[in-house]
Protein backbone atom coordinates (compact mmCIF):
# COMPACT_ATOMS: atom_id res chain seq x y z
CA UNK A 1 0.00 0.00 0.00
CA UNK A 2 1.33 3.42 -0.93
CA UNK A 3 0.13 6.71 0.52
CA UNK A 4 1.11 10.19 -0.51
CA UNK A 5 2.49 12.88 1.71
CA UNK A 6 -0.22 15.47 1.11
CA UNK A 7 -1.43 18.13 3.50
CA UNK A 8 -5.07 18.53 4.51
CA UNK A 9 -4.48 22.24 3.89
CA UNK A 10 -5.80 23.69 7.17
CA UNK A 11 -2.32 24.36 8.58
CA UNK A 12 0.66 26.23 7.13
CA UNK A 13 2.65 22.99 6.85
CA UNK A 14 2.11 19.26 7.01
CA UNK A 15 1.86 18.03 10.59
CA UNK A 16 2.38 14.61 12.13
CA UNK A 17 1.53 14.01 15.77
CA UNK A 18 3.22 11.04 17.47
CA UNK A 19 2.49 9.30 20.75
CA UNK A 20 -1.31 9.43 20.40
CA UNK A 21 -2.84 7.26 23.11
CA UNK A 22 -6.49 8.34 23.36
CA UNK A 23 -9.55 9.23 21.31
CA UNK A 24 -9.86 12.79 22.66
CA UNK A 25 -6.44 13.77 21.40
CA UNK A 26 -6.87 11.98 18.08
CA UNK A 27 -10.15 13.80 17.44
CA UNK A 28 -8.71 17.15 18.51
CA UNK A 29 -5.73 16.74 16.16
CA UNK A 30 -7.96 15.66 13.27
CA UNK A 31 -10.22 18.66 13.87
CA UNK A 32 -7.20 20.96 13.71
CA UNK A 33 -6.19 19.52 10.34
CA UNK A 34 -3.27 17.29 11.35
CA UNK A 35 -2.21 15.11 8.40
CA UNK A 36 -0.72 12.09 10.20
CA UNK A 37 -1.32 10.49 13.61
CA UNK A 38 0.84 7.70 15.01
CA UNK A 39 0.16 5.45 17.97
CA UNK A 40 2.80 3.65 20.09
CA UNK A 41 1.96 -0.05 20.03
CA UNK A 42 3.73 -0.38 23.37
CA UNK A 43 0.74 1.54 24.82
CA UNK A 44 -2.12 0.88 22.36
CA UNK A 45 -3.23 -2.64 21.46
CA UNK A 46 -4.66 -3.38 18.02
CA UNK A 47 -8.28 -3.39 19.25
CA UNK A 48 -7.95 0.08 20.83
CA UNK A 49 -6.14 1.35 17.73
CA UNK A 50 -9.02 0.17 15.54
CA UNK A 51 -11.62 1.69 17.89
CA UNK A 52 -9.90 5.08 17.97
CA UNK A 53 -9.21 5.26 14.24
CA UNK A 54 -12.79 4.28 13.39
CA UNK A 55 -14.00 7.44 15.17
CA UNK A 56 -11.57 9.81 13.47
CA UNK A 57 -11.59 11.01 9.86
CA UNK A 58 -8.99 12.90 7.87
CA UNK A 59 -5.47 11.94 8.95
CA UNK A 60 -3.48 8.88 7.90
CA UNK A 61 -2.87 6.53 10.82
CA UNK A 62 0.42 4.94 11.75
CA UNK A 63 1.95 2.77 14.43
CA UNK A 64 5.19 3.36 16.31
CA UNK A 65 7.27 0.23 16.81
CA UNK A 66 10.54 -0.70 18.43
CA UNK A 67 12.55 -3.89 18.77
CA UNK A 68 10.38 -5.12 21.66
CA UNK A 69 7.14 -5.10 19.67
CA UNK A 70 8.06 -5.28 15.99
CA UNK A 71 6.60 -8.80 15.84
CA UNK A 72 3.11 -7.28 16.45
CA UNK A 73 3.09 -5.03 13.36
CA UNK A 74 0.73 -7.28 11.37
CA UNK A 75 -1.95 -7.04 14.09
CA UNK A 76 -2.61 -3.41 13.10
CA UNK A 77 -4.33 -2.04 10.01
CA UNK A 78 -2.12 1.04 9.77
CA UNK A 79 -1.37 3.33 6.84
CA UNK A 80 2.29 3.61 7.83
CA UNK A 81 4.89 2.38 10.30
CA UNK A 82 7.24 4.58 12.31
CA UNK A 83 10.44 2.89 13.40
CA UNK A 84 14.08 3.61 14.13
CA UNK A 85 16.48 3.35 11.19
CA UNK A 86 18.19 0.24 12.57
CA UNK A 87 14.91 -1.74 12.35
CA UNK A 88 14.32 -1.17 8.63
CA UNK A 89 15.52 -4.69 7.82
CA UNK A 90 12.68 -6.13 9.91
CA UNK A 91 9.93 -4.59 7.75
CA UNK A 92 8.85 -6.40 4.59
CA UNK A 93 8.55 -4.66 1.23
CA UNK A 94 5.17 -3.04 0.76
CA UNK A 95 4.90 -1.40 4.14
CA UNK A 96 5.44 2.33 4.26
CA UNK A 97 8.26 2.92 6.68
CA UNK A 98 8.92 6.25 8.40
CA UNK A 99 12.32 5.90 10.02
CA UNK A 100 13.55 8.24 12.72
CA UNK A 101 17.07 9.51 12.19
CA UNK A 102 19.51 11.95 13.77
CA UNK A 103 21.33 14.38 11.47
CA UNK A 104 24.71 12.92 12.45
CA UNK A 105 23.54 9.47 11.24
CA UNK A 106 22.89 10.58 7.66
CA UNK A 107 26.37 9.84 6.25
CA UNK A 108 26.19 6.25 7.52
CA UNK A 109 22.52 5.72 6.71
CA UNK A 110 22.04 7.43 3.35
CA UNK A 111 23.05 4.54 1.05
CA UNK A 112 20.61 2.17 2.72
CA UNK A 113 17.83 4.75 2.98
CA UNK A 114 18.13 5.71 -0.69
CA UNK A 115 17.98 2.01 -1.67
CA UNK A 116 14.67 1.78 0.23
CA UNK A 117 13.37 5.13 -1.01
CA UNK A 118 10.20 3.65 -2.55
CA UNK A 119 9.16 2.31 0.87
CA UNK A 120 9.80 5.50 2.81
CA UNK A 121 6.97 7.98 3.10
CA UNK A 122 9.16 10.51 4.90
CA UNK A 123 12.10 10.71 7.27
CA UNK A 124 11.54 12.03 10.75
CA UNK A 125 14.45 14.12 11.88
CA UNK A 126 14.88 13.81 15.62
CA UNK A 127 17.03 16.91 16.10
CA UNK A 128 16.88 20.34 14.46
CA UNK A 129 20.01 21.86 12.92
CA UNK A 130 21.86 24.28 15.15
CA UNK A 131 24.77 25.20 12.87
CA UNK A 132 25.49 25.70 9.14
CA UNK A 133 27.09 22.24 8.74
CA UNK A 134 23.94 20.55 10.06
CA UNK A 135 21.80 22.69 7.76
CA UNK A 136 23.87 21.47 4.80
CA UNK A 137 23.17 17.88 5.85
CA UNK A 138 19.47 18.71 6.02
CA UNK A 139 19.55 20.18 2.50
CA UNK A 140 21.27 17.04 1.21
CA UNK A 141 18.64 14.82 2.82
CA UNK A 142 15.85 16.96 1.35
CA UNK A 143 17.13 16.16 -2.15
CA UNK A 144 15.95 12.56 -1.71
CA UNK A 145 13.25 12.56 0.96
CA UNK A 146 10.34 14.48 2.41
CA UNK A 147 11.56 15.54 5.86
CA UNK A 148 9.53 16.03 9.02
CA UNK A 149 11.25 17.78 11.90
CA UNK A 150 10.44 17.62 15.59
CA UNK A 151 9.04 20.85 17.06
CA UNK A 152 8.61 21.27 20.79
CA UNK A 153 7.43 24.86 21.19
CA UNK A 154 5.66 27.58 19.21
CA UNK A 155 8.58 30.01 19.42
CA UNK A 156 10.58 27.78 17.03
CA UNK A 157 7.94 27.63 14.27
CA UNK A 158 9.27 30.38 11.98
CA UNK A 159 12.86 29.13 12.18
CA UNK A 160 11.86 25.52 11.51
CA UNK A 161 9.53 26.41 8.62
CA UNK A 162 12.40 28.21 6.88
CA UNK A 163 14.37 24.95 6.70
CA UNK A 164 14.02 22.57 3.71
CA UNK A 165 11.38 20.41 5.36
CA UNK A 166 7.97 19.14 4.29
CA UNK A 167 6.41 19.31 7.74
CA UNK A 168 6.75 19.14 11.49
CA UNK A 169 6.35 16.45 14.10
CA UNK A 170 4.65 17.06 17.43
CA UNK A 171 4.03 14.72 20.35
CA UNK A 172 0.77 13.96 22.07
CA UNK A 173 0.26 13.46 25.78
CA UNK A 174 -1.77 11.34 28.14
CA UNK A 175 -5.26 12.22 29.35
CA UNK A 176 -5.60 13.11 33.02
CA UNK A 177 -8.80 11.05 32.90
CA UNK A 178 -11.20 10.30 30.01
CA UNK A 179 -12.32 13.53 28.39
CA UNK A 180 -10.19 15.73 30.67
CA UNK A 181 -6.91 16.81 29.22
CA UNK A 182 -4.63 19.76 28.83
CA UNK A 183 -3.64 20.06 25.17
CA UNK A 184 0.04 21.04 25.02
CA UNK A 185 -0.26 20.93 21.22
CA UNK A 186 -2.93 23.63 21.09
CA UNK A 187 -0.58 26.63 21.09
CA UNK A 188 1.53 25.22 18.26
CA UNK A 189 -1.42 24.07 16.15
CA UNK A 190 -3.23 27.38 16.60
CA UNK A 191 -0.06 29.22 15.57
CA UNK A 192 0.14 27.02 12.46
CA UNK A 193 -3.43 27.74 11.37
CA UNK A 194 -3.87 29.75 8.16
CA UNK A 195 -4.87 33.30 8.93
Amino acid sequence: MTISFQSLGMLRTKVKVSQITNLSEARYCAGMGVDFLSFPISSIDSKTFKEITSWVAGPKFGIEVDLNNIDRVNEYEADFIQLPFDLLDHISVGNVAVPLIHLHEWSLAKTKLISLKSQILFLEIVDSPLNPKEELVLHEMANDFELVMHLSNASEIDRILNLPIAGIRLEGGAEQRPGLKDYPLAEILETLEHE
